[in-house]
């Protein structure tokens, strides 16, 4: 009988991380210290939602229209099918607040609406609701937090909604700075890019609206948190894949996100047997010792789990479909030069451009950072990253899929929808704990400048939180 393949990653191949924390003994007093960066980041997460949620006067011009009505429907719908009406609350919300940066409030319309008399035409979308092809996932969470807000003293149902945009980005930068920690970025570091990003006006705009957005950024950390801890030897397989699956399902364009931790995942195990193929009995033992590794089958499992249960949701979809999908009139052709802008958008812009109100210094200023801190971080790690490192294949990852994101991304609009769109940048938000991280490995090598990044990071956040208005 054949020696059981062992899975190829183990805590002694794993390069040193010289900046790595000392793991010494715990005491009260160093769990209060490492506590209070963590704490920290939920706090810049609660403040930045609850200062400017209350502000908002219209709805997001990001599809709020069609969110708000997919969460008004989960008590007694639970899901929008393909084709279906909006219904009144959404209607009521439309014309009764108006939609930033494209019309204000309209008494006379607010009126027809909350009375049923408007027509569907009067509507955007001839009155059909888009937001069908995503499943009620995403809905039902924030409906299900919603009740709680309420019930702390919200009476509106979408400010309530909106508030709930707190536990997602919570979530993403704790989840965030887990990853950056086990990869020895220095705590200032970590909290710095972190108020960068809560700064920035990809935060803004998909954690204090209602929009399929928010989890984008939790959903990322976690995957990339979970491949880290793969890769160190901890457990994290299992969760792997249902963080996979549920991410995917709360917003298919996650599924980079998801292909982000997979491929570095994969990367390093292939990286790892390549190391130690002299020790095989054949020339291509490291071959399958990659190959049948627990490692691989997690990656590789993940993402065909994502795949299908994305799969089953379209065939729902397809089964409760009550007519065509709405024509947001946004269709362009598609061709070579089209996927080739596509392939560019990403790695440097997955923030959402600057309209309306909302072009203040401070904000824009984040935003434009998150981008250069993307690109510097990625392209620095990949040059400097000690050879076989779970950085090295993190950043590599990181960079094949900004490229290929945007291809790939249309490519499956065009299966599910039909037709091709350019792709909004927002679609790669949730690449972006990947690329962050690795600008938190690159700035943490010099202490000096790691402190300048969070001194600058806090002052931007706290101009953000001071000078947005909505």
């Amino acid at each position: 009988m054949s020696a059981a393949v062992p899975s190829v990653p183990s805590r002694r191949n794993v390069p040193l991380n010289l900046h790595a924390a000392p793991r010494g003994p715990s005491t009260i007093r160093s769990r209060a210290v490492r506590a209070i960066a963590p704490v920290l980041l939920v706090l810049l997460s609660f403040a930045t939602v609850f200062v400017h949620v209350p502000q908002h006067q219209e709805l997001s011009l990001v599809d709020e229209w069609v969110y708000i009505d997919y969460l008004a429907k989960v008590p007694t719908e639970g899901v929008v099918a393909q084709g279906e009406q909006t219904g009144t609350y959404a209607r009521t919300e439309i014309f009764c607040e108006g939609v930033r940066s494209v019309f204000g409030p309209d008494p006379a319309k607010c009126a027809s609406a909350e009375d049923g008399t408007a027509p569907d035409a009067a509507f955007p979308n001839a009155g059909k609701n888009s937001a069908d092809i995503y499943t009620p996932l995403y809905f039902v969470a924030t409906w299900g937090m919603a009740q709680v807000v309420q019930f702390l003293g919200v009476d509106d149902l979408t400010e309530a909604a909106r508030s709930t945009g707190a536990v997602w980005l919570a979530l993403g930068m704790l989840f965030m700075f887990a990853a950056m920690r086990r990869l020895g970025v220095r705590r200032e570091v970590g909290v710095g890019i972190a108020a960068l990003l809560i700064a920035s006006p990809t935060v803004y705009w998909s954690a204090t609206y209602v929009t399929t957005d928010a989890p984008s950024i939790a959903v990322g950390a976690s995957l990339l948190w979970l491949a880290v801890r793969i890769v160190q030897g901890s457990p994290g397989r299992v969760a792997f894949v249902v963080v996979a699956v549920v991410g995917v399902l709360l917003k298919v364009q996650n599924i980079v996100g998801l292909a982000v931790a997979a491929l570095a995942l994969l990367g390093w195990v292939v990286g790892q047997a390549w190391a130690e193929r002299s020790s095989g009995p054949t020339r291509l033992h490291w071959v399958r010792r990659a190959v049948l590794s627990r490692e691989t089958a997690t990656a590789v499992g993940a993402v065909v789990a994502a795949v299908a249960a994305q799969g089953v949701w379209l065939a729902v979809r397809a089964a409760i479909s009550i007519g065509p999908s709405a024509d947001q009139g946004n269709g362009v052709p598609v061709s070579v030069r089209a996927l080739l802008q596509e392939s560019l958008k990403f790695l440097g812009g997955t923030d959402i451009d600057p309209t309306g109100g909302e072009n203040v210094i401070a904000v824009v200023a984040a935003g434009v950072l998150v981008g250069w801190l993307s690109v510097a971080g990625v392209l620095g790690v990949l040059a400097v990253a000690t050879k076989g490192s779970p950085e090295a294949w993190i950043s590599r990852a990181s960079i094949v899929m900004a490229v290929l994101a945007g291809p790939l991304l249309a490519a499956s609009v065009i299966a599910v929808t039909g037709y091709y769109f350019k792709l909004p940048p927002r679609y790669g938000m949730v690449m972006l704990p990947a690329f962050l991280t690795c600008a938190g490995l690159l700035f943490s090598r010099r202490r000096w400048l790691g402190w300048v990044l969070t001194a600058v990071g806090i002052v931007l956040y706290l101009a953000a939180l001071v000078t947005q208005t909505a």
